[in-house]
């Protein structure tokens, strides 16, 4: 190979160094975030600036690294952990908190990665929901304010974890149980209160029953005086006319009446017995001149 030759290989030879050079600076200027992805760009170890939109943006190639979080939202599910209600009952919360990385910048100055996150989350939900179980009974917290309990710890979290750039949505409890030491003495008490409300409903109960009873039967008392007294009135009224009636039949036919009235008076004391009667006695004396 002349010379001529040996200088266009190295002329070749550096032009290609230069071009591979020149792409690896080109590619090593830009980076992608994606719509689910945020990041912050370090110079030699620090933060420059934080990057939460997605989209192709420039650096310093070889000397700005891009450290990428996620967007998405992450759970943390915390030990169950003991705790003592307001009324001194001992409960066991499994719970469960759901995150997501809001400053990504305070986010890698404070913890850089998910894992340091939820170990930060494990003394903040804690602490969360023993102040929240302090404050409330044992049936505030399961039942009658069970969303309230749920809402104050957490903003309690969220007060905690916000400066590390982590805002926590929402704390949920997954199950909420009694140790298993307590397990029978809250059921006996249960049990004993139950009985105490049941024998208290129905003492009430024969109470109102006896209430109901004694006015149903003055009630009925009242009822049937009134009529009684009615039926009474109505049947001397009805014994009036009656006389006043046999009064002005009488007047009219004193014969007539007092032969009727003797008949009567035979039917109601002499049923079904033979009597014998002389001419002109008893009720013959009313025949004469009867054919």
């Amino acid at each position: 190979m002349n010379v001529q030759g040996l200088g266009q290989a190295v002329r070749n030879a550096v032009l290609l160094v230069l071009l591979v050079a020149l792409v690896a600076v080109g590619i090593g200027s830009f980076y992608v975030i994606r719509a689910d992805q945020q990041a912050v760009i370090l110079r030699f170890g620090k933060v420059v600036r934080s990057v939460r939109d997605p989209g192709l943006y420039l650096k310093m190639p070889f000397v700005d690294v891009v450290e990428r979080f996620t967007k998405r939202l992450l759970e943390y599910d915390a030990d169950p952990v003991a705790v003592v209600t307001s009324d001194k009952k001992n409960l066991v919360f499994d719970s469960v908190a759901v995150f997501r990385i809001a400053d990504p910048d305070a986010f890698y100055r404070r913890i850089r990665t998910v894992e340091g996150a939820q170990q930060r989350l494990d003394d903040s939900v804690y602490a969360a929901v023993r102040i929240v179980a302090g404050k409330a009974t044992f049936d505030e917290l399961v039942f009658s304010m069970r969303g309230d309990s749920l809402v104050e710890a957490t903003r309690i979290t969220n007060d905690q974890t916000s400066a590390y750039g982590v805002d926590v949505l929402k704390v949920a409890f997954k199950r909420v149980f009694l140790p298993q030491e307590n397990e029978e003495a809250v059921y006996r008490s249960m049990v004993a209160e139950r009985s105490r409300i049941a024998a208290q409903l129905r003492a009430e109960g024969r109470s109102i029953a006896a209430r109901l009873r004694s006015k149903a039967q003055r009630d009925y008392t009242e009822i049937l005086a009134a009529a009684q007294k009615q039926a009474e009135e109505t049947r001397g009224q009805g014994d009036a006319e009656a006389q006043r009636i046999i009064a002005d039949a009488a007047g009219q036919n004193p014969d007539l009446y007092l032969f009727l009235r003797t008949l009567e008076f035979y039917k109601e004391n002499l049923p079904e017995t033979p009597v014998f009667l002389k001419p002109g006695e008893g009720i013959l004396r009313y025949l004469k001149g009867v054919e």
